[in-house]
């Protein structure tokens, strides 16, 4: 990006996120009447399930029963139930004679009213409920102690009201609902005001921090190391068996807008010193990589990972800062790791970054420890990852035998792909959708078709399948490649049988049956995977070259739901497949009950985790 371009696309950035701004404003907005009227309609529905309660409990005579001690005791404890910071006030009313209202029930647990007692409701709804038979709504004043809204529910014998069911909601929930935008609202605002004066300030230190960002070691104002010190740091030592924590202070602009740079600055710097403090340990290392985002590297030592993020976060997070006459809080969000294994930065970054992400996704102010199956399936996502391992040659097959379903015997391999990773082996499922259309996709099938071609040499007399994307049909490169194998592996091609599997409709039928009689020209198979799954339909039979189809694991599963009419369909393509010449492979045999059913029926061969599961070659014949 050239210079002279700069502050135009800067201040295009600040019209577009003034314009967000001002969205999201307006959205919290809506988000919040929608949450007060929800939150009214569950206290209205709360309030006639309340009623229907009593109803039951006291079919008639409402008021001479609850002259029952022990029964009125019963449903004042029910009552007490609803007593939360949600709701303040449950109680039961009766007009008498028409004149004063009096106590029947009340759930208050703390100098509950007596039974009969009067009360005196400063409004004309509690009559106009008396008469009309419907719930009502009163929003109460100021002077009604620590309530926000009151429901009121008509309790209705033989069509006349015998009482009324008061539901308060508590002043403090009301003032959450009511006064839950006017904060966001504000501090939008003075965002916008502040990306606005920034635009010219911003626009004139740019320059300067890029030209000096590498020469800066130590942040002037924390005091706290940098990031590209972090960067040296993980460059000239070797980091492992450490404990490190990215910590972010969520939306810390708003206290520079609202405060200034200056107080920013100020709380900034109290911030690390509280970090500092938080950890006795004199090796620690704390990095100031944003504006309001550090990282912190801790020696393993004597406590746990989450007693360290434990005890660091909840001082941090405890920690007050003093403006004035004002005193505030943080809100932070945190995640953290062990380091294993001299892993980079930027693994390390990218892991801590989409954890904190999920943290804030889930509201902020809180943190997260990444286990090690968490770390690795982030990692086995990772391109750059990937990219590594191809380039070492650290992919293989591990190989699932079918069976003939008669006899027992093995009679194909199927080659599934895996990455290694030390001592483990990864499903494609993490990695395979990250670089299917690259040539990342390309190198990964050539080093599985040299495994799968020099186990076809090692082992003379076994049958191999291997899989291709309906995609790897229309790739140039990628059908290039597999001409190629199969050209310079003449000898081994009858004995190779390419499954292809597709999560889409074919609309070239020509283009892949040329595709098919190219590959079956060296003497390989075509079987049709997932058959019956929605897209490998009968259009495939009749307009396909094919030798085999293998029937979807989702048909064979259903043997253990609707045995009766599954065996039927399942017949039905055995049928159709022998008198159209093609064999019929059933996948997904996961015991011996729907192994019997293949006999049955008469499928021909069977694969699946009750016959055998992948494993490298070797173990199945050496």
């Amino acid at each position: 990006m050239k210079y002279r371009y700069i502050n135009k696309y800067i201040l295009i950035l600040f019209v577009v996120l003034i314009a967000f701004v001002g969205y999201l404003q307006y959205s919290v907005m809506q988000n919040t009447a929608k949450l007060k009227a929800q939150e009214i309609a569950k206290t209205k529905e709360y309030a006639t399930k309340i009623v229907q309660y009593i109803k039951t409990k006291i079919p008639d005579n409402l008021d001479k029963s609850l002259e029952n001690t022990n029964l009125r005791d019963e449903l004042n404890i029910i009552l007490s139930t609803f007593m939360t910071e949600k709701y303040k006030y449950i109680f039961l009313l009766d007009k008498k004679n028409d004149k004063y209202y009096r106590f029947l029930l009340d759930g208050s647990t703390n100098n509950p009213e007596e039974f009969h007692s009067i009360f005196l409701p400063r409004s004309k709804l509690y009559d106009e409920v008396y008469k009309t038979q419907k719930i009502k709504l009163i929003k109460q004043k100021d002077d009604v102690e620590n309530v926000w809204l009151s429901i009121l529910a008509p309790v209705v014998y033989d069509g006349k009201t015998e009482a009324l069911l008061v539901l308060d909601l508590s002043k403090k929930y009301g003032d959450y609902i009511e006064n839950f935008n006017s904060p966001i609202s504000n501090l939008v605002r003075l965002i916008q005001i502040f990306l606005l004066v920034s635009l010219l300030i911003l626009s004139i230190l740019f320059y300067r921090y890029y030209k000096f960002r590498k020469k800066i070691l130590v942040d002037k104002v924390t005091q706290a190391y940098t990031k590209l010190s972090l960067e040296e740091f993980f460059v000239k030592r070797k980091v492992q068996n450490e404990y490190i924590f990215m910590i972010d202070i969520d939306s810390f602009r708003v206290v520079n807008t609202k405060y200034g740079y200056k107080v920013g600055n100020k709380i900034l710097k109290e911030f690390v010193e509280c970090i500092k403090n938080s950890i006795d340990d004199s090796k620690k290392m704390i990095f100031k990589i944003g504006g309001g985002e550090f990282v912190v590297i801790v020696p393993q030592k004597d406590k746990s990972l989450n007693d360290k993020a434990n005890e660091l976060f909840n001082r941090l997070k405890d920690k007050k800062y003093y403006i004035g006459d004002d005193k505030i809080s943080l809100s932070i969000s945190m995640s953290g790791m062990k380091i294993y294994d001299e892993m980079s930065l930027y693994k390390v970054l990218n892991i801590l970054d989409e954890k904190l992400l999920e943290v804030k996704s889930r509201g902020k102010n809180s943190y997260a420890i990444i286990a090690e199956k968490d770390k690795e399936s982030i990692l086995y996502k990772d391109i750059d990852f990937i990219k590594q391992h191809l380039e070492d040659g650290q992919f293989t097959c591990l190989y699932q035998p079918i069976y003939d379903t008669r006899t027992k015997q093995i009679v194909k391999y199927e080659a599934l792909v895996r990455m290694q990773d030390n001592d483990k082996c990864i499903s494609p499922y993490y990695f395979l959708d990250v670089i299917r259309g690259t040539t990342q996709y390309i190198k990964m099938s050539k080093l599985v078709f040299q495994d799968i071609f020099a186990t076809l040499k090692k082992y003379p007399h076994i049958h191999i399948s291997a899989n291709m994307h309906l995609d790897d049909l229309y790739s140039s490169d990628m059908m290039s490649m597999i001409i190629e194998q199969l050209f310079y592996h003449k000898e081994y091609a009858p004995r190779l049988t390419f499954e292809i599997l597709e999560d889409k409709n074919i609309f070239d039928y020509n283009r892949v049956n040329e595709i098919f009689m190219h590959l079956k020209a060296y003497g390989s198979k075509i079987a049709i995977d997932d058959f019956g799954s929605g897209y490998a339909n009968f259009n495939y039979l009749i307009k396909l070259d094919v030798d085999i189809i293998k029937i979807d694991g989702g048909l064979i599963k259903e043997l253990k739901t609707q045995p009766h009419k599954s065996i039927k369909v399942l017949k039905s393509v055995k049928k159709l497949a022998n008198e159209l010449g093609c064999e019929v492979i059933a996948e997904f045999v996961s015991d011996e009950e729907i192994y019997n059913h293949m006999v049955e029926i008469g499928i021909e061969y069977s694969q699946g985790f009750y016959l055998g599961e992948p494993k490298f070659i070797q173990e199945y014949l050496d």
